[in-house]
């Protein structure tokens, strides 16, 4: 579903981030073998974030890093629709990690218009993004 962790830039309303996470594909197990294909189908679907109002349209999703410890950042483009139902094309990093059996995105974007203006804090943002399994524990072993 859509629900998770969210910042928006209410002033304008412009520059949105979020972080999903999805449960891997029988078979997937590593960053290289995530396809765009199953990135569209959790972000831009009718249960992801940017498909609340609709399926997003003109998706382009690209891979442009892999850093070797199971992440990736990938860059998309896309129309979706606002909550006023008008069209907005956009942009947007998705910084892709693997955790256990998860695929944890952190996902920030703008307009298309505005995107060229903010690439490189866009950018940093998406690169400061990491996932780490959580310290294992014996508490709920205790009786």
């Amino acid at each position: 579903s859509a629900a998770g962790i969210e910042a928006r830039d209410v002033s304008g309303g412009y520059e949105s981030a979020f972080v999903q996470v999805a449960e891997l594909p029988k078979g997937v197990s590593t960053i290289n073998s995530v396809k765009p294909e199953f990135l569209s189908q959790v972000i831009f679907s009718s249960t992801g974030k940017f498909g609340m109002y609709g399926i997003s349209s003109d998706i382009k999703i690209k891979k442009l890093t892999e850093n070797g410890t199971g992440s990736a950042i990938f860059t998309a483009s896309f129309t979706t629709l606002t909550p006023a139902m008008r069209e907005s094309d956009r942009k947007a990093y998705i910084s892709a990690s693997i955790v256990g059996n998860g695929l944890f995105l952190l996902v920030t974007s703008t307009t298309s218009a505005r995107f060229n203006k903010l690439d490189s804090t866009l950018r940093k943002v998406a690169n400061s993004f990491s996932a780490i399994p959580a310290p294992t524990s014996n508490l709920r072993n205790k009786k």
